[in-house]
């Protein structure tokens, strides 16, 4: 009996499920690599979003750094005379000088204020604004709004969406983009910046932090009073303001008042008023009018007439 020839080949289930297999297989394939792209895209979106907020900290650091001390440079002396306007942990104002002057401006140091202000209305992309404002008076005139960022009342035009995607305060967080070494505007001369960059918070990678700290080298600060005051037993008072420093080094005027009104008068002034007792840091009276208690006000003042105050109340015999 003849045997007969063995099939060749594969037989169409076989070929069916071999196509079934390759498909599998080169679907996860595509899958993989889609993903691998999509993260790609992702983190190339992330470094382009970082370097240009890197950029712009960076400029904001120049202008700093530039401070106007406006004092120094405005013919005046009555008007603030520090630099920082605005000192917040989402909005800070501050003055600088400008490149070019108008012609025929009063503002003889061409200066001008800036703002920061970080806008929070969507967590997910918040946007930090820059705004100025200009003018050509002797006076600066009155601080705009900055109820809302952008605020109104600055420089038409000026308005600048300077960095994005920024999620300083996403999901809840309070993280300050400005920080600053004082409360007191008359005393800030650091501020650091602290910007958390991320342009899809929902997903890796995780948002990076791009942080810059910054010394007010031009910040005039407000001097710091202090003295001290003794009461001999032939009943002169010594007043010692030598305690005292201006914190740029500056050479300071002493000027000393008891029991003076608020806010306090001007010693320069004709006649002369009852609560000015004199200049100098170190300052004796003798024959103070009235025993009893009496409240010694001293007032130091830098070149640029920005001052420091300090009381101490003593008890003088009768």
């Amino acid at each position: 009996m003849r045997r007969l020839r063995d099939e060749r080949g594969l037989t169409l289930i076989e070929v069916l499920l071999s196509s079934i297999l390759s498909l599998l297989v080169m679907g996860a394939s595509l899958a993989a690599f889609d993903g691998l792209q999509g993260n790609h895209k992702l983190t190339q979106q992330a470094n382009e979003a970082q370097d240009s907020a890197r950029q712009q900290t960076d400029r904001l650091a120049r202008e700093l750094r530039n401070l106007a001390s406006p004092s120094q440079l405005t013919n005046d002396l009555s008007a603030q005379p520090q630099a920082v306007d605005v000192a917040t942990s989402y909005d800070f104002v501050f003055r600088v000088v400008g490149d070019t002057r108008p012609a025929g401006s009063l503002n003889v140091g061409n200066v001008r204020r800036v703002r920061y202000c970080l806008n929070t209305s969507n967590p997910a992309k918040e946007v930090l604004w820059r705004q100025t404002q200009t003018w050509t008076t002797a006076a600066a005139p009155a601080l705009p709004s900055t109820a809302a960022c952008p605020g109104t009342g600055w420089n038409a035009g000026s308005d600048i969406q300077y960095v994005g995607n920024v999620v300083n305060r996403y999901n809840g967080a309070d993280r300050a983009v400005f920080s600053y070494n004082s409360t007191d505007v008359l005393r800030v001369s650091k501020v650091r910046t602290s910007l958390f960059i991320d342009t899809d918070p929902t997903k890796r990678p995780a948002a990076t932090r791009l942080s810059s700290g910054v010394f007010l080298r031009n910040q005039n600060r407000i001097p710091v009073a202090s003295f001290t005051a003794t009461v001999t037993a032939d009943k002169r008072l010594i007043l010692n303001g030598s305690g005292s420093e201006d914190p740029e080094g500056m050479p300071l005027k002493y000027e000393w008042y008891v029991d003076a009104p608020t806010p306090l008068p001007s010693c320069s002034a004709t006649p002369v008023p009852a609560s000015c007792l004199g200049e100098g840091v170190v300052f004796e009276k003798s024959g103070l009018s009235g025993g009893g208690q009496h409240v010694i006000t001293l007032v130091v003042k830098d070149p640029a007439e920005l001052g420091g105050t300090a009381t101490q109340t003593v008890t003088y015999p009768n």
